[in-house]
């Protein structure tokens, strides 16, 4: 028992070690290229980084409290994360935070710098210079190229701008980031702020804006706008004083671009706020495919849109509006006004109320199959450069015309059935319910089976008849086509149809 005992002990003396061993203590400055990970990797003071940083993908870099991770203009992180196997960057203790990771001044032909698959967490902006309270977990100054695809930002902040990412005269783009609970309280950019008057874009693609604060900009604040394109987006429950998502202040000369965008839940505090506040002047601002429902102002009010300065002849098209122009203040004389609806849009399951107070990631933001913004959206988009799929991964376009918003219908059609007697059926699935469907608005009676691609019968309705709408159970199905066969009430075989269940 006891040489049982001794070797016990002895595996977990090894183990220790071998854990101390494999962990990685970081300081000071980093001047030739290195790889951290997959080990965990312990910042334990303050890094400068002028040579090619890579990190493997699983690494878990913990921060010491108020600790910052610079790079300079000779400097770069590659941060190669996969699904699965993300890189995350966390406080070693959680209520004080660390500083986050400065980009500093570069020279405009500095190295780039790419996250993939990373989380940055507990990120803390607090200190008293423009480099330590700005940025809660990342900041960067006059730096080319930095991209994050597939990240994930919760719980940073920042004394004065952008609670995760503060941006100054940089290219900076996010692809498939989410955005939650960060805040800046002393100032604008809840997630995001950026500040660009070099000919820089600030560009958001497929991106998730959930439950983050700030003075103004709840989710964005862009000041000097060199650029702004924002597209596939979901903004919901963001809140601030002035512009309960976005907030577009100073001067811009360059294209402000809002394109398949859903802004849903969020509170401006102030009476005359609004969902997006704009108080430059903008020479060329696009609204196109967006849905904008159920925001409120300090006042209850649905204002999607104040433009403290007219904006020259702004484009208004292809969108949910939930009050139509009445809810866009400033307008110029001047102004494209193309098929906007002001109806529910009818979402698979909303946040139950608006601001910070309600979750707005718990939803389910996706288009039920009685939404008014299905096949709504603008019918020609090759020119906005729109990705291929949705942020939740379903085909951008279906029925060969976009939805309205940023996730696409939550039912995927497949194909529509003509009787000989020119009635006709629609035939989808609905990923939501885990349904197949079988519609005629002609009020016909029909009936039918439902088979797999091999011919085996997997569920039959008949002898039952059913007018209107027929229902097949896709609950356990597994992926895959099924073929679905309808008759007439006297038996005659009608069509024969494919379904993809995914």
């Amino acid at each position: 028992m006891r040489k049982l005992y001794y070797s016990l002990i002895s595996l977990l003396f090894i183990l220790f070690l071998t854990q101390e061993l494999y962990a990685l203590d970081v300081s000071g400055s980093v001047i030739t290229n290195t790889t951290w990970g997959p080990e965990q990797v312990n910042v334990t003071d303050d890094v400068t980084i002028s040579a090619s940083v890579t990190i493997a993908a699983g690494t878990r870099i913990v921060v010491a409290d108020q600790t910052m991770i610079t790079v300079t203009s000779a400097g770069s992180i590659q941060a190669n994360g996969v699904s699965g196997s993300e890189i995350v960057f966390t406080a070693e203790n959680p209520a004080t935070g660390w500083r986050g990771i400065f980009f500093d001044s570069g020279t405009g032909d500095d190295l780039s710098s790419s996250f993939e698959y990373t989380t940055f967490e507990y990120g803390n902006a607090d200190g008293s210079s423009a480099s330590t309270n700005a940025g809660g977990a990342v900041s960067i100054s006059y730096h080319s190229d930095i991209l994050f695809v597939n990240c994930h930002f919760e719980y940073n902040q920042a004394a004065t701008y952008g609670g995760a990412i503060n941006s100054a005269y940089s290219q900076l783009i996010l692809e498939n980031c989410m955005f939650k609970s960060n805040k800046a309280e002393g100032s604008g950019g809840g997630a995001v702020h950026i500040t660009n008057s070099d000919g820089n874009v600030l560009r958001i693609e497929n991106c998730e804006f959930y439950n983050n604060y700030a003075y103004t900009g709840g989710a964005i604040q862009a000041e000097f706008a060199g650029g702004l394109n924002v597209s596939g987006s979901v903004f919901a429950n963001n809140e601030s004083n002035f512009g309960g998502a976005v907030t577009i202040s100073q001067s811009s000369s360059n294209d402000i671009s809002f394109v398949s965008n859903t802004f849903v839940n969020n509170l401006a505090n102030n009476s005359s706020g609004a969902v997006v506040n704009v108080t430059a002047y903008t020479e060329r601002l696009s609204f196109i495919n967006n849905i904008v429902f159920g925001n409120e102002n300090g006042s209850g009010e649905a204002m999607a849109i104040n433009f403290g300065n007219q904006p020259s002849n702004p484009v208004f098209q292809n969108c949910l509006i939930e009050g139509g122009q009445s809810s866009v203040s400033g307008l110029p004389g001047s102004v494209t006004w193309l098929d906007i609806i002001d109806e529910a849009p009818g979402f698979v399951l909303a946040s139950s109320g608006v601001g910070n107070s309600f979750d707005g990631s718990s939803a389910d933001w996706q288009l039920s199959d009685q939404s008014p913004c299905i096949n709504a959206g603008l019918e020609d988009v090759s020119g906005l450069g729109l990705p291929d799929y949705d942020l939740a991964g379903n085909p951008r376009i279906q029925q060969e015309r976009i939805d309205m918003g940023a996730l696409e219908s939550s039912f995927v059609p497949t194909s529509i059935v003509n009787r000989l007697d020119n009635v006709d059926f629609k035939l989808w699935y609905r990923r939501d319910s885990e349904q197949i469907v079988v519609q005629t608005e002609d009020h016909e009676y029909f009936t039918g089976a439902l088979y797999n691609i091999t011919g085996a019968l997997v569920e039959d309705k008949r002898p039952a008849s059913f007018q209107n709408q027929m229902i097949f159970s896709a609950a356990g199905l597994n992926r895959g086509i099924y073929v679905v066969t309808l008759f007439r009430s006297d038996g005659k075989a009608l069509k024969v149809s494919k379904v993809l269940v995914n």
